[in-house]
């Protein structure tokens, strides 16, 4: 009788040791897979810094004032007048305030408006005229993207 008990009482530290090593090793994979996500974590931390970096160094307005000199031309940039902001009061109304059309989705869809039939009459024109080439802009000697920042490089 005391050796079968002791058999017993033998598997069963036999099967808590397995089962003790088991949870250690999860314990491991799961210790090793937040390391590894710590990991990513600090690099896109120091990537969004480097971005940062590289835009602060982007924006500089000694930078920016040669691409407005060169650029003037096409962009026409100008000063904000101070009568160009906007009050709250005057920006347009809120969706839910709009007067609601006369017609619905499904007349619209149906054709059943004069207006919609000859607005498909007109997108039919215009897609069988034959599109006007656009005109490329002349090649520059100078480009801002070859412009030296000192942002680091990797």
């Amino acid at each position: 009788m005391l050796r079968s008990f002791d058999l017993v009482l033998i598997g069963v530290m036999t099967t808590m040791a397995v089962v003790t090593y088991t949870i250690k090793h999860r314990a491991d994979e799961k210790l090793t897979e937040v390391r590894r996500l710590e990991a990513e974590i600090k690099l896109e931390r120091d990537t969004i810094d480097l971005l940062k970096a590289d835009w602060a160094l982007v924006t500089q307005p000694n930078r920016l004032q040669p691409l407005i000199k060169n650029y003037d031309s096409e962009l026409g940039l100008v000063p904000t007048e101070p009568t160009q902001l906007a009050m709250p009061k005057e920006l347009p109304m809120h969706r839910s305030q709009l007067p609601q059309p006369d017609t619905t989705i499904e007349d619209i869809i149906a054709g059943k408006s004069g207006e919609v039939a000859a607005a498909l009459k007109g997108v039919a024109q215009a897609k069988a005229t034959p599109a006007p080439k656009v005109p490329l802009p002349a090649p520059r000697g100078w480009s801002p993207d070859n412009m030296s920042t000192g942002s680091v490089r990797r």
